[in-house]
């Protein structure tokens, strides 16, 4: 009997205990999005910007996803910088997805220097592909379920609706189209960027004057995107407010680009308004994905000469926060600008030094040099190191 019991014990003892089947792997969508970056630098370059818009958009009709993003250098230079650039170009990778409306906890990220390589560096084209962050995309598994027919009342599509897209854009859409193109929701799908600060539109990089040189007066900048590249079968209006006084001021119209370094008026696009005693609404079609300019030219019928004795200037703008004008100075030669104007009111100056990240903003005119009358500005100024440090 002991012995019976003995072996008993031996053979539960010896008897592996049940494990649960391992959870299914979340679906991948394959293949992953390679953005390549130049030697020693985690700047997003133009064209990865490109690949980053068509992965949103990618995103903007999935349910639900998970982001992973992994961050790589090439063999060049030392582990601990190589760790330290891998985690700079992740971090800018994450950062530009963040601010693009993706949530930062659907996304997740690593860097591993030079240890992780896709290609044997046996060329410059090789080494190139090393230099990378990779985006990974992840679907969640759901459960089955039937569909729920959806109803829909046969007058329905002969109404609009307008729904809030951004801080204070309002898009006016017919019912039927929005459930065609956003199922899920305005704000699930259909993302508008805004560019409306005199910093936020120097620094998109759109033109900023028109191919004779005349600057302009803004409302904003706005890059409309929805899913995939069809546009609405029913033509949609982006609704915003700008200051009466401002309005009144700026003679705004929409403008679309004339080359790649100018803009011009759009006379597919009419600017409706609708006057109120402060606040003036503006409406103008947007039926496919792209950028809209809401401004009006300053004039142009004098010219300025300001030479920069710090020789850091990039770029030189005078500016007028009145009415937010922005003039683009032309580089005429080593240390000196010339502007062209019509009257401006409170003007300043404003320059990117050429590090291509300082933007000093706050130089007021009368600061460098005196003005015959307000808004009239003298041939020459002089903009010195204590100007730009303020």
């Amino acid at each position: 009997m002991c012995l019976v019991a003995v072996m008993s014990t031996f053979a539960n003892a010896q008897t592996k205990p049940k494990t649960k089947p391992a959870p299914p792997k979340p679906k991948e969508i394959s293949p992953a999005v390679q953005i390549y970056f130049e030697t020693g630098k985690s700047v997003i370059k133009g064209i990865e910007v490109q690949k980053l818009n068509s992965l949103l958009d990618t995103l903007s009709i999935k349910d639900d996803f998970r982001l992973v993003l992994t961050g790589h250098t090439d063999s060049t230079g030392d582990d601990e910088a190589n760790l330290r650039l891998s985690k700079g170009r992740v971090d800018n990778v994450f950062s530009f997805l963040q601010e693009n409306g993706i949530d930062t906890s659907f996304m997740a990220k690593a860097y591993f220097g030079r240890s992780k390589p896709r290609e044997g560096e046996t060329s410059a084209e090789k080494k190139a592909r090393n230099r990378r962050v990779e985006i990974t995309i992840y679907e969640k598994p759901k459960p089955k379920e039937k569909p729920k027919p959806v109803v829909v009342a046969k007058d329905t599509c002969n109404r609009d609706t307008t729904v809030l897209v951004g801080n204070g854009l309002y898009l006016t859409i017919g019912i039927c189209e929005l459930k065609k193109i956003c199922p899920r929701g305005a704000d699930k799908c259909i993302r508008i960027k805004k560019f409306s600060s005199m910093e936020e539109i120097i620094g998109s990089g759109a033109p900023l004057s028109t191919a004779k040189g005349e600057g302009f007066n803004w409302a904003g900048i706005y890059d409309i995107r929805m899913p995939g590249d069809t546009c609405a079968k029913i033509p949609m209006s982006l609704s915003i407010n700008v200051d009466a006084a401002t309005y009144k001021k700026a003679k705004l119209m929409v403008y679309t680009k004339d080359g790649e370094n100018a803009l011009k008026p759009d006379k597919t696009k009419k600017l409706s308004v609708n006057k109120g005693k402060e606040k003036i609404k503006l409406s103008f079609p947007a039926t496919c994905n792209g950028t809209v300019y809401v401004c009006g030219t300053t004039g142009k019928t004098k010219k300025t000469e300001i030479i920069d004795k710090t020789k850091n200037a990039e770029e030189v703008y005078v500016t007028s926060a009145s009415t937010m004008a922005i003039i683009p100075g032309k580089k005429i030669k080593n240390g000196k600008w010339e502007v062209s104007y019509a009257k401006i009111e409170d003007p300043m100056l404003t320059i990117k030094l050429k590090d291509g990240e300082t933007l000093v903003s706050d130089i007021d005119m009368n600061v460098v040099r005196k003005m015959k009358k307000p808004g009239e500005l003298r041939k020459k100024y002089k903009v010195k190191t204590k100007h730009i440090r303020g």
